[in-house]
C-alpha cells in the first residue's frame, strides 16, 4: 500500500514539473516576437532534414543527403579551432545543366559557436585586390553574408558564390559549381531558414 502512495505522489510530483515546462501563451511566434521580422526557427529539426529541401526552385533536382564528419567540416571550414561542432550534413542538388549546388547544415551547441564559425570560415580568405569579397544580404527575415571567390574554369577566372548564415545554434550553407549567384540565392531562399 505504501508503495502504491509512492509511485502516485511521483507521477503527482512529475506532472507538476512539466506542466511548468508547456506555456501556450508564448507571444513569440517562429522565433520572433512582433517586433522584429518573421524568421524560421529550427528548433526540432536535425541537419539532414533541413539540408533535405521540401520546396524547389524550379530547375532543381534533389540528388542526396549525406552526414558528414566534424572534422571534415572543419577542414572545409578553415573552423578547425571552433569548438561545439555537433553535427553535419550536407544536400546535393543539381539543376537542368548538371550543375551541382549544396546545402551545408551545421550543428553547433550554441549561437556563439555558430558566429564563431562563421567568423572563422570568413577569415579564411584573403582580401580581394578589387571589391569586396563580403556582401550582407537579407532574405527570409535574416541576414546572410555572400562571399565570392575566383577559382580557374576553362582557362578563366569565373566568380563563385557561397551563402552562409546562422539561425539559431545552426549555421547554414549554400554553394555549386556555377558563377550564376541568382540560382544559388534561389536554392538558399529554398531552405526556409
Amino acid at each position: 500500500m505504501k508503495k502504491s502512495i509512492a509511485l502516485i505522489s511521483v507521477f503527482a510530483v512529475l506532472m507538476i514539473a512539466f506542466s511548468g515546462c508547456v506555456d501556450n501563451n508564448s507571444p513569440a511566434v517562429n522565433g520572433t516576437d512582433s517586433a522584429t521580422p518573421e524568421t524560421n526557427a529550427i528548433s526540432e529539426e536535425d541537419v539532414a532534414g533541413i539540408s533535405t529541401l521540401e520546396t524547389l526552385p524550379a530547375g532543381f533536382e534533389y540528388v542526396d543527403t549525406v552526414l558528414l564528419s566534424t572534422d571534415e567540416i572543419k577542414s572545409d571550414y578553415n573552423a578547425e579551432n571552433v569548438s561545439g561542432v555537433l553535427n553535419v550534413s550536407e544536400g546535393i542538388y543539381k539543376d537542368s545543366n548538371e550543375t551541382n549546388y549544396y546545402v551545408d547544415v551545421i550543428e553547433l551547441e550554441d549561437e556563439d559557436a555558430a558566429n564563431n564559425f562563421i567568423d572563422a570560415y570568413k577569415a579564411s580568405f584573403p582580401p580581394l585586390s578589387n571589391g569586396s569579397r563580403f556582401t550582407d544580404v537579407s532574405f527570409n527575415g535574416h541576414s546572410a553574408v555572400i562571399i565570392t571567390d575566383y577559382m580557374t574554369s576553362g582557362g578563366k577566372t569565373v566568380p563563385r558564390y557561397t551563402y552562409i548564415w546562422s539561425n539559431e545554434n545552426y549555421v547554414i550553407v549554400v554553394f555549386g559549381n556555377t558563377a550564376e549567384e541568382a540560382s544559388i540565392r534561389q536554392l538558399a531562399e529554398a531552405t526556409g531558414y
